[in-house]
């Protein structure tokens, strides 16, 4: 007795002519918004997988948009035919697993393997160089555009650390000989209208490229009115579904930080330094703070001791200057990723120092203790000294 699967793979329609109409009809209802994610049947003990079921088949997700992109191929593709296709897919499936792997297979097939080879040696660094000999065509245009919005969507979709993925996609294109690359990283994917990449006046400027998650800052002229535009700005992009990883690089005139020691004098920190000042702008920080939390997701250009989520400056901000957002930083540090991260013991242990261990303060300390690696060592020692005094008021 054999444990063959009965959930059809890309392969057996290659295999098995008939089976295309299947693959069909499910494309179809894709297409058409018809279509429903289910899940294969397994013996127990063996493992189920994402499906769709048609006329009694059952279709992996994965073969679905491999055979669509394979059909594209065969009969001429078309950009944007796989960019609408895969989004339907990844609206329905998720992004993780099943598109994103088909899409990496795509890009190792169609760019990869035919043009280049790797010098590096290495299973995890590779040195991708062209290779001496011609594989007998060139790609289209059209094939060079779905890349780029491969690559897009790895920054976009993926994790924090997919971003090296979309550099090498645009970098293997760009040594193709396209300047699609280099007008991706100019003037990003072209999915972001410019009323929302960009917001520019005299005292400040604002712009995003969507395609390396990078948001540049500068303000020319201090201004409770230039922060608060600022602060609608990034709500904005984030609303409109910017990448829940970025950089922000800011550049402002006032070189002031927050007071808490050890936090990275980055231009983040500069940012909220500067914007915390205006008490009416504080509803401003908390709204963009609740949109940028979000866990497993950095600051990109912010790493090792440094390392934190989006938002983090904002609530630091925030939760030093008054006890009433003290829910907000609650939510802070039990979503953060207390595994890689660690500043957020820098900002419990000066809420300490300025406000001491007042119920709200009690509550923080052990919110963070219960997240964190290792806690700063002078937190340590002054809930130490807090447990102490109190014990000898007891007795």
């Amino acid at each position: 007795m054999t444990n063959k699967p009965t959930y059809i793979l890309f392969d057996d329609v290659l295999r098995d002519y008939s089976l295309r109409k299947y693959f069909d009809i499910c494309i179809k209802d894709i297409q058409e918004g018809n279509a429903h994610k289910s899940r294969t049947r397994a013996k127990a003990g063996y493992p189920s997988w994402p499906c769709f079921r048609v006329e009694g088949k059952e279709i992996l997700v994965s073969a679905v948009l491999e055979y669509y992109l394979y059909d594209l191929h065969c009969n001429g593709f078309v950009s944007k035919s796989a960019e609408e296709f895969t989004d339907k897919m990844r609206t329905l499936c998720g992004w993780n697993w099943d598109v994103d792997r088909v899409l990496k297979n795509w890009i190792d097939k169609v760019i990869i393997n035919p043009f280049f080879y790797d010098e590096s040696g290495s299973e995890y660094e590779h040195k991708w160089v062209l290779k001496p000999e011609e594989p007998g065509y060139a790609l289209s245009g059209e094939q060079l555009k779905f890349a780029c919005f491969i690559a897009v969507c790895f920054t976009k979709y993926g994790a924090s650390f997919d971003k090296s993925f979309t550099k090498e996609i645009l970098d293997l294109i760009t040594a193709l000989g396209s300047k699609l690359p280099a007008q991706i990283k100019k003037n990003g994917s072209g999915a972001l209208p410019k009323e929302i990449a960009e917001c520019k006046t005299k005292d400040f400027s604002c712009t995003a490229n969507d395609a390396f998650a990078t948001i540049k800052i500068s303000v020319k002229n201090e201004s409770e009115e230039s922060y608060s535009k600022i602060l609608d700005y990034l709500c904005n992009l984030l609303e409109f579904g910017f990448s829940h990883s970025y950089s922000i690089e800011f550049k402002g005139q006032n070189k002031i930080y927050l007071p808490i020691k050890k936090l990275p004098k980055k231009g983040v920190n500069q940012l909220f330094a500067n914007a915390i000042l205006y008490p009416k702008l504080h509803d401003k920080i908390e709204r963009y703070a609740n949109l940028a939390m979000k866990e497993f997701e950095w600051y990109l250009n912010l790493d090792g001791e440094y390392s934190a989520m989006p938002g983090s400056f904002a609530i630091f901000a925030l939760g030093l200057y008054d006890e009433k957002y003290h829910k907000l930083a609650c939510d802070y540090l039990s979503l953060c990723d207390g595994e890689h991260q660690s500043i957020q013991g820098e900002f419990v242990l000066a809420y300490i120092e300025k406000f001491g261990f007042t119920e709200k303060g009690f509550e923080l300390y052990k919110l963070c203790e219960e997240n964190i690696q290792e806690l700063p060592k002078k937190l340590i020692a002054l809930y130490n000294k807090f447990i102490m005094k109190n014990s000898c008021k007891g007795d």
